[in-house]
C-alpha cells in the first residue's frame, strides 16, 4: 500500500526570509527559498490529488530552528515545547523535544495532517512523564483550524460536582454572544469591509480537545461578488443569441424550452472565524477564535481575520478584568 502521510522536516524562517536573522541565512544560495518551494510543493501535491481516482496524500510540515546539543536548557519543572501554526517561532530545539514532537506529528496527532508548524523548546527526560496524552493533544491544539486567538479566562465557577454546569462559562458565553451581534446587519462601525453572516457554532465538546463544555458563534464571510458577475463580450454574445432563438421573433416557445433544468452550483467557502467559549476537563475556561468555513480553494481574508480577533481579544479582556474587579 502507498504511503498516505508524508513528513516534511524543515526550518525556520522559510516564509520571513526579508526579516532578520533569516534573511541573512538566505543571502547566499537562497537555502530558505527553497526549502519554501519544497514545502509549497508538497501541500500542491496534496490538495491536487484526485478523489475516487487517487489514494489520498496527507502532509505535514514541521519547522525546526537549531538543534541544540541537548534538552538541558529546559527550565528543569516541565517542558518548554512551543508549537504554533505557520512559521512565527524563534529559537532552539532539543533533541528529544524535536524527535517527540516528530513521533506526535506522525502517528498521534490529527490536526497535524495537512498542517504546517513551528516548534522550539526543549523537554528534559525527567519532564517526559509529565508530557502525557492530554498534554499532548492541547499543544497541537492550536492547529485545529488554525488558531488565531487563545485567552485563558481563569478557573470556573464549579457550580455542580460534575464540573460541566458553570455560571462563569454560561456569562462568559452570553457575552461573547451579545459582542457578535455587532456583526449581525450593517456592519458599520465594525471595521470590517466583507459582508458576514453571524451563525450559532455547532461544533460539539470534544474529550480529545479536553474539552467538557463548549459553545460559540461563527462569523462567515461572504462573496462581494465582484468579478463572479463579470462575463466577457463572448459570453453575452451567446446569451443574446440563446434568447433570440427562444422567443426573439415572437413565435411560442416550445414546451421543451419552458423546462429548463436548474443548475446547481455549490457555495464556495470564503472563509471566516469561529469563536469558541470552553471548559476544559482540568476546570479551566478560555476562548479561542479559529479559521472555519475553508478548503484548499478559499481565499483567506487576513485583514477582516485580524479586525475580528482584535476587536475580540479587546472584548474578553475587559471582560476578565471586570470580573476580576468586582468578583461577578
Amino acid at each position: 500500500m502507498p504511503p498516505s502521510h508524508v513528513l516534511i522536516v524543515s526550518s525556520l524562517g522559510t516564509e520571513r526570509t526579508n526579516k532578520m536573522p533569516y534573511s541573512m541565512q538566505n543571502l547566499f544560495g537562497g537555502k530558505l527559498d527553497k526549502l519554501c518551494e519544497i514545502e509549497r510543493g508538497i501541500a500542491a501535491i496534496s490538495k491536487s490529488r484526485i478523489v475516487g481516482k487517487q489514494n489520498p496524500l496527507d502532509y505535514t510540515v514541521v519547522k525546526f530552528g537549531d538543534v541544540a546539543s541537548d534538552d538541558s536548557k529546559g527550565d528543569g519543572d516541565g517542558d518548554t515545547i512551543a508549537i504554533q501554526p505557520g512559521d512565527v517561532l524563534d529559537g532552539e530545539i532539543g533533541p528529544n523535544a524535536a524527535a517527540n514532537v516528530l513521533l506526535q506529528a506522525m502517528a498521534y496527532q490529527p490536526y497535524a495532517r495537512n498542517a504546517t508548524l513551528c516548534t522550539t523548546g526543549s523537554l528534559p527526560s525527567d519532564a517526559e512523564l509529565s508530557m502525557d496524552t492530554e498534554a499532548w493533544n492541547d499543544k497541537f491544539l492550536c492547529l485545529s483550524g488554525p488558531e488565531l486567538l487563545r485567552v485563558e479566562a481563569g478557573r470556573g465557577a464549579g457550580d455542580d460536582d460534575e464540573g460541566v454546569l458553570d455560571s462563569k462559562f454560561e456569562q462568559l458565553r452570553q457575552y461573547v454572544k451579545q459582542w457578535s451581534m455587532n456583526y449581525e446587519g450593517d456592519r458599520k462601525g465594525t471595521g470590517l469591509t466583507t459582508p458576514v453572516l453571524v451563525r450559532k457554532s455547532r461544533r460539539p465538546p470534544s474529550e480529545f480537545d479536553g474539552v467538557i463544555a463548549r459553545s460559540g458563534v461563527q462569523i462567515l464571510f461572504q462573496t462581494t461578488n465582484t468579478g463572479d458577475r463579470y462575463k466577457s463580450a463572448t459570453e453575452e454574445r451567446k446569451d443574446e443569441s440563446d434568447r433570440s432563438a427562444v422567443g426573439g421573433t415572437g413565435a411560442k416557445k416550445p414546451a421543451s424550452a419552458n423546462k429548463v433544468k436548474p443548475i446547481m452550483i455549490k457555495a464556495r467557502k470564503e472563509g471566516g472565524v469561529e469563536v469558541l467559549v470552553e471548559k476544559t476537563t482540568n476546570g479551566d475556561i478560555r476562548i479561542r477564535a479559529r479559521r472555519c468555513n475553508i478548503d484548499s480553494k478559499t481565499t483567506v481574508k487576513e485583514m477582516s481575520e485580524e479586525v475580528i480577533v482584535r476587536s475580540l481579544k479587546k472584548a474578553v479582556e475587559s471582560w476578565v478584568k471586570a470580573r476580576d474587579v468586582t468578583g461577578f
